[in-house]
């Protein structure tokens, strides 16, 4: 498995940029991102942008609900990792994998773990987004046996994380 590991702090923007470069280089890619909605300011839930359909599905609200799922900050619909795990049982080779985002949840390997795991099984080429609190443990946990390389949106500059990202989704 080769794997880009994309990362920064919590609301740096690594999301939007990934989002920015898929759609301004139309990059042929399948996979997820985790799109934050907002009310003003504030932080309302999050929606899953699926790739390549550019389809939106409601994924997490701020506002507490009956839920199985859910961290400090999100409560998660019922049903939504098992809609999208089920949406991606099938993964082309064709296409590079983009996992936004690799959290808490898929740390305690819940969530969209599933997806992970299937991805490292057959060694699918696969951006991963992880948050720099998380990524030491992410990378001893589960990178051991993958030949992976780390981007962080902070401490390099925009143009050579384009370049990487895009060269890396693209080749």
């Amino acid at each position: 498995m080769m794997m880009l590991i994309f990362t920064g702090n919590k609301g740096c923007g690594k999301t939007l940029f990934l989002k920015g470069l898929i759609a301004d280089h139309k990059v042929h890619a399948q996979g997820f991102l985790s799109v934050k909605k907002f009310s003003g300011t504030d932080i309302i839930g999050i929606d899953l942008l699926l790739l390549p359909e550019q389809k939106s599905l409601p994924m997490a609200t701020t506002t507490p609900i009956s839920t199985e799922s859910s961290t400090s900050r999100f409560y998660f619909y019922p049903d939504v990792f098992s809609h999208v795990n089920m949406h991606f049982h099938k993964i082309s080779q064709d296409l590079p994998f983009v996992f936004d985002e690799f959290g808490l949840l898929e740390m305690d390997r819940r969530g969209h773990y599933p997806i992970f795991e299937h991805l490292k099984r057959y060694g699918h080429k696969s951006l991963i987004v992880v948050r720099r609190d998380l990524i030491e443990s992410f990378i001893s946990t589960f990178c051991n046996d993958i030949q992976h390389s780390v981007v962080d949106l902070e401490t390099c500059c925009r143009l050579d994380a384009s370049t990487t990202v895009l060269d890396f989704l693209n080749t």
